[in-house]
C-alpha cells in the first residue's frame, strides 16, 4: 500500500470518492471507495445513511462489506448525516432520520456523526434545538457515538457564534462542534476566536466567496492548501483546543469527481498530510 497518509489518522469523508455530486448516486461502489481509501494511506472512511441500503441493494451485504474493511484495514469513522432538528418538524421524520443513523452504527460502529440543519427559512429557538439535540445525543451515545454540530452559512445555525450558543445550552457530553474548513471561514468564523468543544474536523480549502454559498460548497470546496482559507491556522487553533484527530477531508469538485478513485484518494490525502504537517499537527504512532 502507498504511505502518502501514513503517519495521520486520515479519514475519507463519504463524499469525497463518490466520483459524483453531493445528491446523486455514487459513481464509485463502496469496495473500490475502500480499496482506494487505503491505498492512499487513509486510516477510515465517512459512510451516508443512504450508501447502506443502495450498497446492500445493489448485492453487496453487511457481512460482504464488513469483509472489504477487515481486507482494508478500514473501519467507519463519520456517519451522515442527522439534520431536521435544529427547527420545528415532523418528529416522525426525525425519528427515521436517527434509525438510519443507528442501522450505520450497528453495522459498523463509528467514532461521530455530522449533524445540521440545511434549512434557512425559520426562526431559530435555540433552548428548543438544544433540547432536541439533547435528546438525540443521548439516544446516538448508547452507540457510543459523538455528534457533531456544523454550521452551513446558508442555514439557520449560521454565523460565527450559533453553534457556540447552541453547545452551551446542551447538556449531553457527546455533543461538540464539527469544524469544516469551508464552512468555518464562510460563516466568518476566526481561528483566534474557536473554542471547544470540537467533535470533528473536515479538512477543506477553496476560493473566498460572498454569496451563493449552498452551490459553491457543492462545486468549488478544494483539496486543503489549493484555496485561499486559512487552513494551517484553523488546524492549530483545533489543535490548540483540544483536537488532535481524526481528520476528515471533505472535498468535491467537478475537478475531483472527474479522476479516477485511486488518484482522488491520493490527492486528497497527500494535501491533507502536507497542511497537518504545516500546522504541526502530531503524528500517531507507527
Amino acid at each position: 500500500m502507498a504511505d502518502t497518509g501514513r503517519g495521520y489518522d486520515l479519514v475519507a469523508s463519504f463524499f469525497t470518492l463518490t466520483g459524483a455530486g453531493f445528491g446523486e448516486e455514487p459513481r464509485f461502489p463502496f469496495t473500490e471507495r475502500c480499496r482506494a481509501a487505503a491505498a492512499a494511506g487513509f486510516t477510515g472512511i465517512g459512510l451516508h445513511v443512504d450508501d447502506l441500503p443502495r450498497t446492500i441493494s445493489s448485492g453487496l451485504d453487511v457481512a460482504d462489506m464488513r469483509a472489504v474493511l477487515a481486507e482494508t484495514g478500514l473501519r467507519v469513522v463519520e456517519i451522515e448525516f442527522l439534520g431536521g432538528w435544529a427547527l420545528d418538524g415532523d418528529p416522525v421524520d426525525l425519528d427515521a432520520g436517527v434509525a438510519r443513523v443507528e442501522a450505520v452504527a450497528d453495522a459498523f460502529g463509528g467514532r461521530h456523526v455530522s449533524a445540521g440543519e440545511f434549512r434557512g427559512d425559520g426562526t431559530l429557538d435555540l433552548d428548543a434545538a438544544a433540547a432536541r439535540l439533547d435528546a438525540l445525543a443521548g439516544r446516538l451515545a448508547q452507540r457510543g457515538l459523538l455528534v457533531a454540530v456544523e454550521a452551513f452559512p446558508w442555514s439557520v445555525l449560521a454565523g460565527p457564534d450559533t453553534v457556540a450558543e447552541l453547545l452551551g445550552r446542551v447538556q449531553a457530553s457527546n455533543v461538540g462542534s464539527l469544524i469544516d474548513v469551508w464552512h468555518f471561514s464562510h460563516n466568518g468564523g476566526e481561528p483566534a476566536a474557536l473554542t471547544g468543544p470540537v467533535a470533528a474536523v473536515q479538512l477543506n480549502d477553496g476560493p473566498r466567496v460572498h454569496a451563493d454559498f449552498l452551490a459553491h460548497a457543492r462545486a468549488t470546496r478544494r483539496l486543503p492548501g489549493e484555496g485561499d482559507l486559512d487552513v494551517v491556522g484553523l488546524v492549530r487553533a483545533v489543535l490548540r483546543a483540544g483536537f488532535t484527530g481524526p481528520w476528515c477531508v471533505e472535498v468535491n469538485t467537478p475537478q475531483l469527481r472527474a479522476l479516477p478513485v485511486e488518484e482522488a484518494a491520493r490527492r486528497a490525502a497527500a494535501a491533507a498530510t502536507a497542511v497537518l504537517a504545516a500546522a504541526g499537527a502530531p503524528r500517531r504512532p507507527v
